[in-house]
């Protein structure tokens, strides 16, 4: 059930949902009939406990659609639902940095097109917080006509409180727009007209730290003094850095598996190296990593945790071991008791990952399986960096591979195949190109017999 809350008002997030930490933040608004409109555009601030951001990178936006760790970010028009946002970010908080505690979800008006127009002349904005993971809708702000002569709004906040988050409906505008409103954050932007826009600059400053612009449909480019405006960076970027981090980190340990294998070690032996693999490669701490736990009678070998939350459970055996699907057993039953939804199975080189559902009884679905030996290929570091710390912080991402997975399933095709509506398709084009009339029966009949044997 959706709760709602008033301007001014905030709402615990674990009020709401505790298990959610996934989420997503829709905004909406909506132009009078009577009113020409305007383009609108979106932004989110990570703040620190002063109200500012720590540097430019804290700044979502049109030219900038992910944060450096990737644990915010702009989600494309295609993947909004129009009926409910018009723009909107993707928020995973255990990948949050304790630094940030406050995240700013603001509007402001287009700067080329926006003329006189302000925020007065909207019937309504509204923000609204949705489990990603689930899908459900949590809490819906939407604002009452209280809107003048504003042309940038902060909407809403999530904030740290105690131990958990909550969502504060704000409602206030600024004058000044996107720029200004960017200024007040400690934000610093160039456009064409600031003096440092044209400034020369070093290679490594041009590298590590190119200003900010708000000018719209900038990609990379370059004038006679140097680099002038920067590429926006997308999740894609953060995703791929990390990706070329976990092979750069994994060549440094490969040689000790290879000698490892050459040697037999026996399970103790084992269980350093999956130590280090845990630790050097995937980026967890010592804390982190939790060895020989129980409840309710069932083991795990490694329970990782993340922020105190227990996220990843380890079924380890001896390197080099077969796996057979039966040893999963003991991790998934562990995570099904402690409400985990992912379990691995390993003998350090060969790496099985499963989705544990719980709905109805205890299932686990293989993901994905990993054979580390002859080194990382673009697909295996992608996998292995979801399982890396930053990784698993996103579990969305993990999520998203599960369900294409399932979707991609003998069974989901073959369904989607002999469903009425794709038989009338077929139907029609046998019709139209070979000239005789069937039945979506005779149709079925003969996909079952001719195809699915």
């Amino acid at each position: 059930m959706t709760l709602p809350v008033p301007q001014g008002g905030n709402a615990a997030l674990a009020q709401a949902d505790p298990s959610a930490r996934t989420l997503f933040i829709g905004l909406n608004w909506e132009w009078p009939a009577t009113v020409p409109p305007v383009d609108i555009d979106a932004s989110v601030f990570l703040l620190d406990t002063a109200g500012v951001v720590r540097d430019d990178r804290d700044f979502v936006f049109y030219n900038q659609e992910t944060d450096a760790s990737g644990a915010v970010y702009r989600l494309s028009a295609a993947e909004l639902d129009p009926a409910h946002d018009r723009d909107g970010f993707v928020v995973t908080l255990p990948a949050l940095s304790d630094d940030v505690q406050r995240l700013a979800f603001c509007l402001s008006l287009d700067a080329t097109g926006a003329g006189d127009a302000t925020f007065g002349a909207l019937s309504w904005v509204q923000a609204r917080v949705v489990n990603r993971d689930s899908g459900w809708e949590l809490l819906h702000y939407r604002s009452g006509g209280e809107l003048g002569a504003e042309t940038a709004l902060v909407v809403a906040e999530l904030y740290r409180h105690r131990e958990g988050w909550k969502f504060r409906a704000v409602g206030q505008g600024f004058a000044g727009g996107l720029r200004a409103l960017a200024a007040r954050f400690g934000v610093l932007v160039a456009d064409e007209e600031s003096p440092s826009a044209n400034v020369a600059a070093t290679e490594e400053e041009a590298f590590t730290a190119p200003a900010l612009t708000l000018d719209k449909d900038t990609t990379e480019s370059e004038t006679a003094s140097g680099p002038k405006r920067r590429r926006r960076r997308t999740l894609q970027d953060v995703l791929t850095a990390q990706v070329e981090e976990i092979k750069t980190r994994y060549r440094a340990i490969q040689p000790l598996l290879k000698r490892a294998l050459a040697d037999n070690p026996n399970e103790s032996q084992s269980r350093l190296l999956l130590d280090r693999i845990l630790q050097d490669v995937l980026g967890y701490a010592l804390s982190e990593i939790k060895t020989e736990q129980k409840i309710q009678g069932r083991a795990a070998d490694y329970v990782l945790a993340l922020n105190g939350i227990d996220v990843l459970v380890i079924e380890a055996k001896r390197l080099g071991a077969p796996l057979r699907d039966k040893q999963i057993f003991q991790a998934t039953s562990y995570a099904a008791y402690s409400g985990i939804r992912w379990a691995l199975l390993t003998n350090v080189v060969n790496w099985q990952l499963y989705r544990v559902a719980t709905e109805d009884k205890v299932e686990a679905d293989l993901v994905f399986a990993l054979d580390l030996q002859e080194g990382l290929d673009g697909d295996s570091a992608y996998r292995l960096m979801l399982l890396s710390k930053a990784g698993i912080a996103r579990c969305e991402l993990l999520e998203k591979l599960w369900r294409k997975k399932v979707v991609l399933s003998p069974e989901s095709l073959i369904a989607a195949i002999l469903n009425e509506e794709v038989l009338n398709k077929i139907r029609a084009v046998l019709l139209r190109e070979r000239g005789y009339p069937l039945t979506n029966q005779e149709i079925q009949e003969a996909i079952e017999r001719e195809l699915l044997r």
